[in-house]
Order: C-alpha cells, then sequence, then structure tokens
C-alpha cells in the first residue's frame, strides 16, 4: 500500500501548529529532494522534523529531529510510518511554536498524531499484479464476451478478422479461463501473454 498523492494537514495544539505533509518516494534521494521542497514550502517554521521509509523491504529508515529535543519528533513520526503499513513514504511535520511548551512527552504526542492522522486520511492505493491476456472467440459471442470482460477488467484493444480477438487486463486472481469457457462452451481460446503490475485505488 502507498500514498496516492500528497497530502497536507493542519492540526493545533497548545497553540503550536502542526502541519503534516506525506508523500510516496521510492529512494532516499526522492525523500531528501522531497523534504528540501517542504523546507522551502515553510521557510519560517519552528521546526520542519521528518522521517521516510523506503526500499524492497522498508530497509532504508531515516529520522530527523530537526532542532527538537532528541527523540521527540523524528522517531515517533518513524514509528507512526513503520505501524501504518505503508510503503515508500516520507512524511515532513512542520512545528510553528504556539508559546506553550509541549514537554518531551507532549511533543512525541503532537508529532505521532499529526503523522499518523495524515496517513488515515490520505488517498491510498494498493499494488496488485495484472495479467494480460489475448481471447480469441467467433462472431456470436461479441455481446456475452465483451459484456462480462468489461464487467470483470480492462479491454485494451479488439481485432476483427475471422474471429475476434480481444487483448484484456484482469487481476491475477479472476478466474478468467473458466469463465470465458464457460460462456463460449469450449470454443474459445485464452492465452495470457504478459504479467505486469498496477494500482488499485482504496480511496
Amino acid at each position: 500500500m502507498r500514498i496516492k498523492e500528497e497530502y497536507r494537514e493542519e492540526t493545533v495544539i497548545k497553540k503550536s501548529r502542526f502541519i503534516a505533509c506525506i508523500k510516496t518516494c521510492k529512494s532516499e534521494r526522492e525523500a531528501r529532494e522531497y523534504i528540501e521542497t517542504v523546507n522551502n514550502d515553510y521557510k519560517d517554521a519552528t521546526h520542519v522534523c521528518t522521517a521516510f521509509i523506503c526500499g524492497r523491504n522498508n530497509e532504508i529508515q531515516r529520522s530527523s529531529d530537526n532542532g527538537e529535543p532528541a527523540g521527540t519528533a523524528g522517531v515517533p513520526i518513524l514509528e507512526s510510518l513503520k505501524k501504518s503499513g505503508v510503503m515508500d513514504i516520507c512524511a515532513c511535520v512542520v512545528r510553528y511554536y504556539g508559546g506553550i511548551k509541549l514537554g518531551a512527552g507532549g511533543l512525541i504526542r503532537a508529532y505521532s498524531s499529526a503523522a499518523s492522522s495524515a496517513i488515515q486520511n490520505a488517498k491510498k492505493v494498493e499494488e496488485v499484479a495484472l495479467l494480460i491476456y489475448n481471447i480469441t472467440y467467433s462472431y456470436d459471442l461479441v455481446g456475452q464476451v465483451e459484456s462480462y470482460l468489461r464487467k470483470n477488467g480492462t479491454i485494451i484493444d479488439t481485432i476483427y478478422d475471422n474471429k475476434v480477438t480481444t487483448a484484456f487486463s484482469c487481476n491475477e486472481s479472476l478466474s478468467l479461463q473458466e469463465d470465458i469457457q464457460n460462456i463460449s462452451k469450449g470454443t474459445a481460446e485464452v492465452e495470457c501473454i504478459e504479467k505486469t503490475y498496477g494500482e488499485l485505488d482504496l480511496s
């Protein structure tokens, strides 16, 4: 699961403004570029504390307290990222100090909750395996086959020759072979030509 698009939200805790900014970053370079962007957007902020995780197994993990007491900002943000189950994510929590000290415990709760809330409210996508098929069938089956395909995936292209051949992509969990054979009473040809990956919107 990943964040679909950059998301920002603001909360106020004891007059301090906390602005959580999150985005999918698939490498450390992308994460550092995003952190630089957020820093430029909030040049007058008291602190911009950050954390990110990326890599095939989330093996790259970094955090920064950016001047807050050690362990009160970057690590709580990082823990929120790890608990969320979201992959390849960078979070920056911007703080504008409001004049009331929060204490170490208060800072930990504030940074953690700001990051967690943004992750929860952001739109997300799930990477799914897609199979691409060529399906060849007779003209008398066009209505039935195309109706089934439209309901269960994406028609990429259709060629009308001696028979009809449709290129089609769907989630690999779909029982396409069996379903098409049932519709065509065993006369259609179904050939899997490629496996690829796409995103399923979870919003």
